[in-house]
This record gives structure tokens, C-alpha cells and sequence, in this order.
């Protein structure tokens, strides 16, 4: 016999063994497994959902393991905020790339603030302006028009290239034919179509 207390949990986890977890309802190319574990790292109870990827013949090609400290969440809600939040990694990423949401020098909460919400403001203007512009002129609802912060602010600056040089040429008012004409030509060095 072991010396020593009895045990209190019942040992690690086995991601190979679904034994004493509970199956929730998934797609047809996955598995998925959900269970309240106790993380000694942590020292506290974690709910823990296991997605499992399922190829053609229904063998697990991939797994995904999520993590939640609220363990009375449903395995759905924890798998829809994970993939909220890899959205909005996305939309951090645009802007500090390209709004400029690091490169603020102030200091004071206000002032900090106030930089963080023009900057993430320009960031949904300017996607809003792409994706209008692009539905109306492909056709396509919104949601299918491929994006990228980047070729916004190639257009941006393809369009006051543009303007500047025929500003300094007398032609202006030839812009519009610039945004009208077949070859696109505002459109240079733009990834998506």
C-alpha cells in the first residue's frame, strides 16, 4: 500500500482517453469534448474543451485545446470567443501597422485613450469605405470581398500621388478619369482584386 493521504483527483489528463468527459454537439469533421479539470499550474478549475479535427476516413488529423477559467461556461461560448478573439487579432494588428495605435508619445489616460480610439475609429473607417466601394463596383455582398489594410493605404497614397502630379501639371480636374478608367491605374501595387 501507498503511504501518504489518499488521492484527491484523479490523475493527468489524457487526450487519448474520452472516458469521464462529455461529447457536445460539433460539425461533422470534428469531435468535441468538454470537462471541468484541475490545473495544479494554476491552482485553480479549468473548464477544458477539446476540439477534435476528423479527416475523410474520420481519423483525428489535428486537435485544438481550449481553456476557460469560468468552468460554469458552455463549450460553445468558450469556442465562440476564441474565435472572436482571433478575429480581433487581426484588427490589432491593422492598427499597429497601419493607423499608427503605437506610435502615440502621450501620457496622460485621456490623452492615451483618446489616440487608441481615433486610431481603431480610422481603422473601421477605412474599412467600411473599402468594403462599400468594393461590394457596389463587384456586385458582391460585403462580407465576401476580400480585404486588407494594406490596400487601403496603397489607394490612399495612389490617389494624392495621383492628384499631387496632375495638381503640378494643371490637370486636375482629370482626376476622375483616373478612377474611371479600365486599367485601374489607382489600383497599383494593390494585393487583393
Amino acid at each position: 500500500t501507498r503511504r501518504g493521504a489518499r488521492r484527491k483527483w484523479g490523475g493527468k489528463v489524457d487526450f487519448k482517453d474520452w472516458s469521464g468527459w462529455q461529447s457536445v454537439p460539433g460539425d461533422a469533421q470534428e469531435r468535441v469534448w468538454t470537462r471541468v479539470v484541475w490545473a495544479p499550474h494554476f491552482g485553480r478549475f479549468l473548464r477544458v474543451v477539446v476540439i477534435e479535427r476528423l479527416d475523410r476516413k474520420g481519423q483525428v488529423k489535428a486537435h485544438v485545446v481550449l481553456c476557460s477559467t469560468d468552468t460554469t461556461m458552455p463549450a460553445q461560448e468558450i469556442r465562440a470567443l476564441y474565435s472572436a478573439r482571433f478575429q480581433l487579432e487581426f484588427v490589432f494588428r491593422d492598427a499597429k501597422q497601419f493607423a499608427g495605435l503605437t506610435t502615440c508619445q502621450l501620457r496622460s489616460t485621456t490623452g492615451l485613450e483618446n489616440h487608441w480610439n481615433a486610431a481603431c475609429f480610422a481603422l473601421s473607417l477605412g474599412r467600411a469605405e473599402y468594403l462599400l466601394e468594393r461590394s457596389a463596383r463587384t456586385g458582391r455582398p460585403a462580407g465576401l470581398v476580400p480585404f486588407s489594410y494594406e490596400d487601403v493605404k496603397r489607394r490612399a497614397f495612389n490617389r494624392l500621388f495621383a492628384s499631387r502630379i496632375l495638381a503640378n501639371l494643371g490637370l486636375s480636374r482629370r482626376f476622375v478619369e483616373l478612377e474611371e478608367h479600365p486599367s485601374r491605374p489607382l489600383d497599383l501595387g494593390v494585393k487583393a482584386a
